[in-house]
């Protein structure tokens, strides 16, 4: 199978308030976002057999390592701020296991969620991207989680071209990404005030689409997914953070999957906030 999209994490078991459970994790919504962007995507994951991925589509390729339990997330949110418990925690991913074919995707992203992955890691000639959320989460004897982002320093980032993080994983200090900006593109996203993106070490601010929220979870990757796919489509940085403000925007006015953007849509949506020089889809075609 020819990949364009390959996504590398731990897809969850995400508790909802009512007490169940839907499937969740940077694979899940990453891999969802760009498939419906219209790329040929995959998975690489470990997760029990019993976690429900009947939403996920046929035409996603899935290597699901058997585990014990998937890693189960509580979240709950006030406003966009979110507080997080683990419950429990898959077993790390062995890359080795990859199939070999993958190894040729045209854009890989490092998704971990809960430290499943081991760094570095490298893919020589494709576009590398992390969401290293997963890397400097930590939890308490509760599954209390919350986040070190002074570990970002630490991480063997070596050949990857694009990280994209939030406020909340730095805890707000964006002092903390300094060690990250040379050699690569880095970009904080801020929820409803748009995103800040480094490229080459120059500052840019990227501001947000209007959007009624209904469901936040998941927005942070579906940006991600958007901003790697726009990237590599031959959209500028800058333009790439629009374009990915534009599918975010779509995707958190329904709940769960339910508003994932076309391209046609994503392209829309840019030219009524009056942007028509956006009105082609990153593969290049017009809209």
């Amino acid at each position: 199978m020819s990949l364009d999209y390959l996504v590398i994490g731990h897809l969850t078991a995400d508790v909802l308030p009512d007490g169940s459970v839907q499937p969740g994790g940077t694979a899940w919504y990453s891999a969802l976002a760009a498939w419906r962007l219209g790329l040929r995507v995959a998975i690489f994951t470990a997760c029990a057999a019993d976690l429900d991925l009947a939403a996920l589509p046929g035409e996603i390729a899935l290597h699901r390592v058997d585990a014990p339990h998937s890693t189960t997330f509580v979240n709950r949110y006030t406003g966009n701020a979110r507080s997080q418990w683990l419950q429990a925690v898959a077993p790390p991913l062995d890359l080795a296991g990859l199939p070999p074919a993958w190894h040729e995707a045209a854009i890989v992203h490092l998704g971990p969620v809960a430290n499943e992955l081991r760094l570095p890691v490298r893919f020589p000639g494709v576009l590398l991207g992390a969401t290293p959320q997963g890397f400097v989460r930590r939890w308490d004897a509760a599954g209390r989680v919350t986040a070190e982002p002074e570990r970002l320093a630490a991480l063997d980032l070596a050949g990857v071209q694009v990280v994209v993080l939030s406020e909340e994983d730095v805890n707000g200090d964006e002092a903390l990404l300094l060690p990250l900006l040379t050699g690569r593109i880095v970009v904080l996203t801020r929820a409803e005030r748009g995103a800040t993106l480094w490229d080459a070490g120059v500052r840019h601010e990227v501001r947000a689409l209007p959007a009624t929220v209904v469901d936040p979870t998941g927005a942070g990757d579906v940006w991600a997914a958007a901003f790697l796919i726009a990237l590599h489509g031959g959209h500028s940085p800058v333009a790439a953070a629009r374009w990915a403000c534009a599918a975010a925007a779509c995707a958190i006015e329904g709940m769960g999957i339910t508003a994932l953007p076309t391209q046609a849509i994503v392209a829309a949506r840019l030219r009524d906030d009056g942007e028509p020089r956006h009105a082609r889809n990153v593969l290049g075609v017009a809209t």
